[in-house]
Order: C-alpha cells, then structure tokens, then sequence
C-alpha cells in the first residue's frame, strides 16, 4: 500500500518569490524537502498507527518504508509492509524471557486492538543466542524444537485508513514551507561561498 499527497502545488508557490540564488539551489533543496517530509509522515504515521494497535512505534516504523526522492524523480513514496508484526510488539509487560526456576515458562499475554489474549504454551526468548532482542515463540510439537515465532497483525489495513491519511497530510502541510525554506536557505549558502 502506498501513499500518495501531491505537493507540486505547494512547492510552485513556494518558489514563485525566489530570487536568481535561490533558482539555482531550488532543486537541490525540493528534494531534501520531499525526503525529509516525507519521514516526518512516516513518523506522525506511526505515532497514530501504533496506539490503535497496542503496539510500539518502532515496530510500526520499521513496516513502513520510504522511497526517497532524487533529482529524476522528485516525490517520495510511503510504503506500508504487508508483513505482520512479531507479537513481542503486542506483549504487555516485560518484554524480557519467560524462563522461570525449575525450567517452567510462563505465560505471554498480550493487547492488540484493545483485546487482551494470554497464550499460555508461548514463551519470550531471546531472537538468537546471546542477543539481548527477544521475540515470541511455541513449540511445534511435544518435543523441545523446534519451535516457531509467533506473529501478531501487520499494519497495511490501518495505514490506509482515511484517518491516518489525514493525520500524514496534516504533518506534510506543516512541515513542507519549513523545511523548504531551511533547505533553501542552506543551499543558497553553499553556492554562494563557492
């Protein structure tokens, strides 16, 4: 799923005033502009994404991928995975290995769309021996291994929401005239000190 906002308009009258400088870094600066508006809606994204899920925002963040703009292409494009969530990012509580004394594990609950589940044959492990980043596994079978990572829901359906739509064209409008005119400004610098 991607998202797209068209911007030229916005960007044509904020070039409309430059000066014979100015002209000269305005296309080194749109796509500074662009990429940098563009992770700026990744982030407000993910902060209105992730509390409806009951998940982190990093988890969120790391499922929405941008393709930066360049000199050919001058648009980013927002892409939102259509891979689920490991469920360690819905655990509510500790996030650290269930290993209990005597070799039990306990239960993992977690909160995902408001709706708390506790699963009681999964266990919090560490991803790989010796990293201190954990995930959720069950076991297959009876035996010991192996086991399986638990996924939760990914976050394609409520990125392309009307509601999160809005939420990143608000954060768009606001940050493109900024970022702009700061981009511009550093631009018109630098070529003017050659």
């Amino acid at each position: 799923m991607t998202f797209d906002i068209t911007i030229q308009h916005d960007l044509k009258k904020l070039r409309r005033s430059l000066t014979a400088l100015e002209v000269k870094a305005a296309p080194q600066a749109t796509v500074k502009t662009i990429n940098r508006v563009a992770a700026s809606a990744k982030v407000a994204s993910a902060k209105h994404i992730a509390p409806q899920l009951g998940s982190r925002q990093a988890g969120v963040k790391r499922r929405i991928a941008i393709r930066r703009a360049s000199f050919k292409m001058m648009w980013a494009t927002l892409v939102a995975s259509g891979r689920q969530l490991q469920l360690i990012e819905y655990v509510v509580g500790s996030k650290k290995p269930t290993q209990q004394a005597g070799g039990k594990r306990g239960p993992v609950k977690t909160k995902v769309f408001g709706k708390s589940k506790t699963y009681k044959k999964a266990f919090i492990a560490p991803i790989r021996s010796g990293s201190s980043k954990t995930t959720v596994y069950t076991r297959k079978g009876k035996s010991r291994l192996p086991v399986r990572m638990m996924h939760g829901p990914g976050i394609k359906e409520t990125f392309k929401r009307n509601a999160n739509r809005a939420v990143m064209e608000a954060k768009v409008r606001e940050r493109l005239p900024i970022e702009f005119a700061r981009n511009l400004a550093f631009y018109a610098k630098r070529i003017r000190s050659r």
